[in-house]
């Protein structure tokens, strides 16, 4: 059985109380029978002396009626007397002159007779079945020694007052055993039990973060003390477990931005790997563009000759109105596949030429009046809005200007009859680029499209239109040039395209 601490206190302050009571009660049980027997021999030893002291003379002494009738008045008042014994001295030893036990003489030796004779009192308890004090006191009549008086004194008085005094005693000390018990539980209560009852409360009323709660106890005691340290602890451990909570959600936080960033560094890898890989595919397919293109393009260069000639050689008669029909139809044809030809191999080739400073204003006008023809045909406004004192970029002029002609040539194409392309120019002095975006009023592109619409031979226009490698030479291009090109795009209200590039540094 598990006891608890109060309980412990109890029992062990009851145990010590039981000890140190039963040995004083034990001490003072001894001292009481050892006070009640010296007692009770100091009273033998006096009624010996005087009922010596009352035999006034010698004629009394020798008187044996008279001092048995004194013997008799004597035992009637002190009932306590069980023998009395008057004795002489003389040359053959003791005489006893009057006794109220003839037949039992009290057992006092020839030594003892001796001491009396000195004028000594001789007394000893006796011990047995009935316990009695035996006293010898001297007579003394004229100076000298005549007689003595023996007296056989009663003890169970006195046992039954020691075993009045030992029951007191005894039942006091149950008491009062019983009563420090009692108050011992309620102090232990007070002082100690509730104390700790209230560190217990608050240990066990923890919150969810395991942080316990602080200690109400004002005394001034170790209790006192103990609290005011444990809650100075809770205080800390409160203040950790906020830190730690704090820095648990940072770590967390932490953790988690670079979780993320992991996951955008393995879509960088992968998209990476497999531009790689397309690259690749482009850089082979682009080799062989070019060798089916110059093999392909001789012949067609041969035939569109030979058509030109014999358009020359045919005689009026046999150029009919329908035969020259169908050789404009075979120029148009021929003209038309030399000129995809054409585009595949700008595709897969770039002009040599070292880069130089470029002025992106001049471009984006020059490059707007060689499309100007199409917007009056097209019935489309073009507002060409170029901020002053813009920063130089640092390119090839011919590849640029091809980026702005296949922007301004695609948002052409996007915008309906009586819509608006708008080319702005502006500085990003804080990031050290600048911009030139070219939006149009058209449809818009899909969200779905977005992710397509910088691969090659992907095209939104309709059939015949376009061959998809215009805004794939564009990126290129622009991605050779240290830019980058972002697009914007509202379904159904049209599409902006802007272009990044580094300005040059001043002094550069």
């Amino acid at each position: 059985m598990r006891l608890s601490v109060r309980h412990k206190l109890i029992l062990f302050s009851t145990l010590a109380i039981l000890v140190v009571s039963s040995g004083f009660t034990w001490v003072n049980l001894i001292l009481a029978r050892q006070a009640i027997e010296e007692d009770l021999q100091n009273r033998a030893i006096v009624y010996a002396r005087e009922v010596a002291a009352a035999i006034g003379g010698r004629r009394e002494l020798e008187s044996g009626p008279a001092l048995r009738r004194l013997i008799a008045r004597l035992l009637e008042i002190r009932r306590s007397v069980l023998q009395l014994d008057v004795l002489t001295f003389g040359p053959e030893g003791t005489t006893v002159v009057a006794t109220n036990e003839p037949n039992v003489r009290l057992p006092f030796s020839r030594r003892d007779a001796e001491e009396v004779q000195n004028g000594r009192v001789v007394s000893r308890a006796v011990t047995g079945t009935e316990a009695h004090w035996e006293v010898m006191a001297p007579i003394t009549l004229e100076g000298v020694v005549a007689g003595a008086v023996a007296v056989k004194f009663s003890a169970q008085r006195a046992q039954e007052l020691a075993a009045r005094i030992r029951f007191w005693a005894l039942t006091l000390a149950a008491i009062m055993l019983v009563l420090m018990g009692v108050l011992m539980s309620i102090a232990i209560q007070l002082v100690v039990d509730r104390p700790i009852r209230r560190f217990m409360d608050a240990i066990s009323s923890a919150a969810d973060d395991g942080v316990p709660v602080a200690v109400s106890v004002a005394t001034t005691d170790e209790f006192g003390v103990l609290a005011h340290h444990f809650n100075e602890m809770v205080a800390r451990i409160g203040r950790f477990s906020e830190e730690l909570r704090t820095r648990i959600a940072e770590a967390t936080g932490e953790l988690d931005r670079r979780y993320q960033q992991v996951e955008h560094l393995n879509a960088l890898l992968f998209e990476m790997q497999r531009r790689l890989s397309h690259a690749e595919r482009l850089a082979l397919s682009g080799q062989v563009m070019a060798e089916v293109a110059h093999e392909v393009g001789t012949p067609l260069h041969s035939v569109a000759g030979h058509l030109e000639l014999l358009r020359k050689d045919l005689p009026p008669a046999v150029l009919t109105d329908d035969v020259g029909r169908r050789l404009a139809v075979i120029e148009t044809q021929v003209a038309r596949v030399i000129e995809i030809i054409g585009r595949l191999l700008d595709a897969t080739r770039r002009s040599p030429g070292e880069p130089s400073a470029v002025d992106l204003n001049g471009l984006a006008r020059d490059t707007a009046e060689l499309v100007r023809p199409g917007l009056a045909s097209g019935k489309i406004d073009l507002d060409v809005r170029a901020e002053p004192a813009l920063p130089l970029v640092r390119g090839r002029r011919d590849q640029l200007q091809q980026v702005i002609l296949n922007l301004l040539m695609n948002a052409i194409d996007a915008t309906p009859a009586g819509g608006r392309v708008e080319m702005t120019t502006r500085a990003r002095p804080d990031q050290g680029e600048v911009e030139i975006a070219i939006g149009d009023t058209g449809l818009g592109i899909s969200p779905a499209n977005r992710k397509h619409i910088f691969e090659p031979f992907f095209s939104t226009k309709e059939a015949g239109r376009g061959t998809g490698l215009g805004l794939f030479v564009t990126a290129e291009i622009v991605r050779e040039h240290k830019g980058r090109i972002e697009l914007e795009s509202d379904e159904g209200h049209g599409s902006t395209f802007r272009v990044i590039l580094p300005a040059v540094r001043s002094g550069a």
